[in-house]
């Protein structure tokens, strides 16, 4: 289970649905195999204006679609709109971390020689003592409602009565976040869904932070649990009440394509007391320009009139439909697998893939193209398009990664942008040195890194996976372990500090404490910087700080430790 936030929490179930990559061509099926893109990770995109933030969040979920369930604590009133889960699938190999060989210097006496798999209303609720429903409707496959509580308890007791069941242990979390006076999104699967219609939710609200409330998520989070980050705004975003960790690469395994990558991130996050994240890309948010919503793609205009199953499948073929779990709820919609071929075991990809041969079975079946347009629009399409519109209103795009284990949920991070930190490329390259001999050994194989650290390896078969990484447990692991500010540089912390400004960050302001680490001599010769609480609240509301007086105090706290 992992639950989210922005400026209040997002709380998602049980996580395992996989995002996939675009069909190959060379597929004649509707749903063809393909490679997954990843299966581990949970992501979220916020969007981030002067006036609001969306939040567009991946929701993967494995078991039953009736004990399906998904909570959000957020800090204003949300309006809810259905996601695509295409648009995570497109920004991984945009942004991923790629580790490349630059053989240029590789002197040679000879050569060395080096379609989609798919997984698979109700009336409003009523208020209570306790529990004020604010808002309720359907979204695509899901009933949501937004609610206001004044006791954690009551809320608990609301959300399992009717129908989005929570487990007891989290009342005590979820009354973090009552405390603070949040509202609650609760989701569920409609009656008539199945698990495999679960798509992502964009949550738009008047509030101008970015927070992962990970102080929910250690009822059923696992070791570390791989959490991607994607901030769309004005300029790079940064962690502002966690560290900021720079790795070494030099542990990463460049003869196997940084296959231990996430290992090695985790092992320089937990040089951060776990409190860290990594920045992975961040740069123009054009790289994603018609690479969600592809010019020329997603017509529904030969699908009017169109009234054969092996007519319109050809049809969403050729107009670029993805092939993904929304889809196939759709197609199971409009065209049902017929009774007779799921008793052959026939499945719904073979069914699809091969619809022209299943005519028969069918019995002269025809499609309700019109209602099959109107889903198209409203459950595809509209979401792509607006995803697309996300990107392309944004100036940059940052994307960052952190590992964090149950005891490591203490803090929910909190994320700010900030114009003078310098872009961060996800391509890296190491080039190769040594003399290639004709039996594919690579005689005194070198690899010079972009921070110029030369790798020697001594005489290596290049090309042979079974090659130990000897570099993995060189330390530190961490190159750099830093806190960022709204403006400036980072400033990296002294390893003797860490755990120490870490507690601090845990108890007060970051602002605060960044300004203290400076004063005091916690950070290393470099140039100065300067970065909430540890819950994600930071309104502005009568009895909470607002961002200048924070700023002001953090000067105020500068100025009086140079004097003394």
């Amino acid at each position: 289970m992992l639950r989210l936030c922005t400026r209040g929490c997002l709380y998602l179930g049980a996580l395992v649905l996989a995002l996939w990559s675009p069909p190959a061509s060379a597929c004649g099926g509707f749903f063809c195999s393909q490679l997954p893109v990843d299966q581990t990770a949970e992501r979220i995109i916020f969007a981030l204006t002067p006036t609001k933030t969306t939040a567009y969040i991946q929701i993967n979920y494995q078991g039953d679609a009736d004990k399906f369930s998904w909570v959000v604590p957020v800090q204003a009133v949300p309006t809810i709109k259905l996601g695509s889960q295409s648009t995570f699938a497109a920004l991984e190999p945009l942004t991923a971390p790629q580790f490349n060989l630059d053989y240029e210097g590789l002197n040679p006496n000879d050569t060395c020689g080096p379609s989609f798999l798919v997984d698979e209303g109700a009336s409003p609720p009523s208020s209570s003592k306790d529990v004020q429903v604010i808002d309720a409707k359907q979204v695509g496959p899901f009933d949501t409602v937004v609610l206001k509580s004044r006791s954690a308890a009551e809320l608990v007791t609301w959300l399992s009565t009717n129908g989005y069941t929570q487990p007891p242990t989290s009342t005590p979390l979820i009354d973090h976040y009552v405390n603070k006076g949040m509202y609650f999104v609760a989701v569920k699967l409609n009656k008539s869904a199945s698990v495999g219609e679960i798509a992502p939710l964009a949550l738009e609200m008047d509030t101008q932070e970015a927070c992962v409330p990970l102080i929910l998520t250690q009822i059923a989070a696992v070791p570390n649990m791989p959490v991607i980050i994607y901030v769309l705004g004005s300029a790079r975003a940064f962690p502002r009440n966690w560290f900021h960790v720079e790795m070494n690469h030099a542990q990463v395994n460049w003869l196997q394509g940084g296959s231990n990558y996430v290992k090695m991130a985790t092992a320089a996050i937990n040089e951060a007391a776990g409190h860290g994240f990594i920045t992975e890309f961040a740069g123009a948010a054009s790289i994603a320009k018609d690479r969600i919503l592809q010019p020329g793609t997603l017509s529904t205009v030969g699908l009017a009139g169109a009234t054969s199953p092996t007519a319109v499948l050809q049809q969403l073929v050729q107009a670029g439909f993805p092939r993904d779990a929304s889809m196939l709820a759709i197609l199971r919609e409009f065209i049902p697998l017929p009774a007779s071929l799921a008793e052959q075991g026939i499945d719904d990809r073979t069914f699809y893939n091969n619809i022209a041969q299943y005519e028969p079975q069918l019995n002269g079946f025809q499609v309700d193209s019109a209602g099959l347009i109107k889903a198209l629009q409203e459950r595809v399409v509209t979401p792509l398009v607006e995803a697309q519109a996300m990107f392309d209103n944004a100036t940059y795009l940052t994307r960052l990664m952190a590992t964090v284990s149950p005891d490591e949920m203490n803090r929910d991070p909190l994320f700010l942008l900030n114009p003078d930190l310098p872009p961060v490329s996800n391509l890296h390259t190491a080039k190769v040195g040594g003399m290639c001999g004709n039996d594919g050994v690579v005689k005194n194989l070198t690899l010079t890194l972009e921070d110029g650290q030369v790798l020697s390896l001594g005489d290596t078969r290049l090309f042979d996976g079974t090659v130990t990484w000897k570099y993995e447990e060189q330390l530190p692991r961490a190159k750099r372990i830093q806190l960022v500010g709204a403006t400036g540089q980072a400033v990296t912390i002294k390893r003797t500090e860490v755990k120490r400004i870490d507690q601090e960050l845990n108890k007060e302001l970051p602002e605060v404490v960044r300004s203290r680490a400076i004063a005091d001599g916690a950070i290393e010769p470099a140039v100065p910087v300067a970065s909430d609480d540890s819950g994600c609240n930071f309104s502005g509301r009568a009895g909470t700080p607002s961002l200048l007086a924070l700023l002001a105090l953090a000067a105020l706290v500068a100025r009086r430790a140079r004097r003394t």
